[in-house]
């Protein structure tokens, strides 16, 4: 989760310097490349497992492609790719909120959250179920949507997050 104030998010944003990276903004399209190929390579994995790690992996990729696009940094850290996401405020209202809309329609909101806050979580909550299959027997994941779904959510979120300029 992401901190909830403005200060908090600016203590863990410094907390978080040591896992950002600077890089040439000119190298993002690499980032985005390596998304949407990560992306393909999930649509196309047979196995649930590795198709949601690879899904993630591209958000994750997509993600640090908007860090280096924008400010000429990638993060090492996948919670401090949000924390640098949010604390920048990168990914603007509209879209946002398009996100936010979407999350809704699938009733995947956790209650009372915000617009600006929704994909944030979104992403710790995928991150959380890459995790159970990639680290959990099958009995003990809590997981109640299928890897079809979850790639969906995620090549859906890929799109927004292209547009972001």
């Amino acid at each position: 989760m992401i901190p909830k104030t403005k200060e908090k998010l600016e203590k863990e944003y410094i907390r978080c310097e040591k896992s950002y990276v600077k890089i040439d903004k000119n190298l993002f399209q690499e980032y985005l490349n390596l998304a949407y190929e990560d992306l393909d390579s999930a649509v196309r994995e047979t196995n649930p497992r590795w198709a949601i790690t690879k899904a993630y992996q591209s958000l994750f990729l997509m993600c640090n492609a908007i860090l280096v696009k924008k400010i000429g940094i990638y993060s090492k850290d996948h919670h401090c790719l949000i924390v640098a996401l949010a604390n920048e405020k990168l990914i603007k209202t509209p879209i946002l909120n398009r996100i936010y809309e979407l999350l809704k329609s699938k009733e995947k909101l956790f209650e009372g959250l915000k617009p600006e806050d929704a994909l944030f979580e979104e992403i710790s909550r995928l991150r959380i179920e890459r995790n159970s299959y990639l680290y959990l027997p099958k009995t003990l994941r809590k997981i109640t949507k299928t890897s079809r779904d979850i790639l969906e959510e995620v090549r859906q979120l890929i799109k927004l997050l292209g547009e972001v300029e």
